[in-house]
Formats: C-alpha cells, sequence, structure tokens
C-alpha cells in the first residue's frame, strides 16, 4: 500500500473532521494502525484516548460531628494502659537445636502461635512425639512391608 497525495489529504480531511482512525482506515482500505501511524508522522493533531479514565477526587475524611459540646473544666479518666506479659521464647541456638522442642503449634499470623517447648531428644530440635512425626523412615531394601 501506497500513501499518495489524494490519500493523505482524504486522510487529513477525515481526521480533522473527527472521524475515528477505524472508520478513516474502512474508507481508505487501510488498516486503522496504518491511518494512526501515517498520523503520527504527518504531526496530526494527537486525539484524546476513547478508553476514559475517569479521575476521583481524593476523598477525603470526614470528622465526626460532636452532639454535646466539651467540658474541658471536667478531668479527663483514661482507662489504664494494661502491657501483653510476653510468653517465654524457647532457646534457639545457632543450628536451630534448643533445650526445648522446636514443633510449631498453631498459625505463626495469630496470636496463640508457640513453640511445643518439651525436652528436646539430644541432637535433634524436637520432642521425641514430634521427632516421630517428622522423621519418617523407610523400609530398607529387600525389606518388605507386611501387609
Amino acid at each position: 500500500m501506497t500513501w499518495t497525495d489524494e490519500r493523505i489529504s482524504e486522510l487529513a480531511r477525515l481526521w480533522e473532521s473527527g472521524h475515528s482512525a477505524s472508520a478513516i482506515g474502512r474508507l481508505l482500505g487501510v488498516s486503522k494502525n496504518a491511518v494512526v501511524g501515517k498520523a503520527h508522522r504527518m504531526r496530526l493533531a494527537s486525539r484524546p484516548s476513547p478508553i476514559r479514565q475517569e479521575r476521583r477526587a481524593p476523598s477525603h475524611r470526614r470528622l465526626p460531628i460532636l452532639t454535646k459540646p466539651v467540658d474541658k473544666s471536667a478531668p479527663v479518666v483514661s482507662a489504664p494502659i494494661v502491657e501483653p506479659v510476653p510468653e517465654p521464647r524457647p532457646v534457639i541456638t545457632k543450628d536451630h537445636r534448643g533445650p526445648n522442642c522446636l514443633w510449631p503449634i498453631g498459625d505463626p499470623r495469630q496470636a496463640g502461635f508457640h513453640f511445643c517447648g518439651a525436652s528436646a531428644v539430644e541432637g535433634k530440635p524436637y520432642c521425641s512425639d514430634h521427632c516421630a512425626r517428622a522423621y519418617i523412615t523407610r523400609p530398607a531394601r529387600g525389606e518388605e512391608r507386611a501387609a
């Protein structure tokens, strides 16, 4: 497809009259992208996006309206501040083994999360019950499973 002088003038006329790029393309027998590319190279006036972008005004939080006037002479009474008592944490060494069982209980993102805390098996991070769950051994080759 070649852009002749006639097609270029027709493109400019239709563009200035407000026709869409796809409508111009159908009239000239070219694709919408060919029309947009040629209009860009001809430096025709750009068009607003056909996809509307609604711009929302920033929402401002409204302050509550007090129903009673505040008596500034009255003493202010506040609730006592209660600080949570931290739970004792098990001692963990660099090799992630401690004297207490480190089996996690609960969801770490929730307040009740904790570790088992029972006495750990020597050389392992868990107590004997949790070692039985954590370390599952397969039967050796040649041994058959009991049915």
